[in-house]
């Protein structure tokens, strides 16, 4: 579909790529201006448009080129990890994450008003890209996973569901809580971690046989 855009030379592709990622942090779906992003990016509007058609597929793939730049990290650093325990392949991912986070401000910020603040006329396409997202992700871990020290009296593919949907709401609770203040987040990344430690303990102590 973008096939136009595609086939520009990487450093003009990534210009463009970064001055939308900046546009779109700063003012939302909404109020991002194209205009703008014409200027900073030194290409004219009938270009972008020539490249996308309109300003909801131009949104539309930058949300997809930044969740593939995290989930391409996230699956490389995952298959790198020497520990199959569940709990603390958990505990690396948002290590991770914070890292990742940490090194572009920018994209996280766009990041997080995606998930928090998604624009009504693409809300549902958001959540299609999230699910598959979730998907993808779970079929890695769930590969890597041993399994064996959970309780035999659960359901395993529920528990590990269980925790992704834990992991998935903690990440939710500290997104909003830090949301316009993203630098403090990497700042006290060692009171989240200390946090997210005492959730897993939770989890951990329901979900594992003791025994084993």
């Amino acid at each position: 579909m973008f096939e136009k855009f595609e086939n520009l030379p990487e450093d003009k592709k990534k210009r463009i790529i970064d001055v939308c990622i900046e546009e779109f942090a700063e003012h939302g779906y909404a109020k991002g201006s194209t205009n703008e992003i014409t200027k900073k990016a030194e290409i004219s509007k009938g270009i972008l448009f020539h490249y996308f058609k309109n300003k909801k597929n131009l949104y539309l793939y930058i949300v997809d080129y930044v969740m593939k730049y995290y989930i391409d990290i996230f699956i490389e650093e995952i298959r790198k990890m020497d520990s199959d325990d569940i709990f603390d392949t958990i505990k690396e991912i948002s290590l991770i994450k914070i890292k990742a986070f940490s090194k572009d401000p920018m994209m996280y910020k766009f990041v997080a008003n995606i998930f928090l603040s998604p624009p009504e006329e693409i809300e549902q396409d958001i959540k299609n890209r999230y699910f598959k997202l979730y998907e993808d992700s779970f079929k890695v871990l769930v590969e890597k996973f041993d399994t064996s020290k959970l309780r035999k009296d659960i359901d395993k593919k529920k528990a590990i569901e269980l925790l992704f949907i834990s992991l998935g709401g903690i990440a939710d609770k500290y997104i909003t809580e830090y949301k316009g203040r993203e630098k403090e987040m990497i700042q006290n990344a060692d009171k989240i971690i200390k946090d997210f430690e005492e959730y897993m303990h939770i989890l951990k102590a329901g979900l594992y046989d003791e025994t084993r």
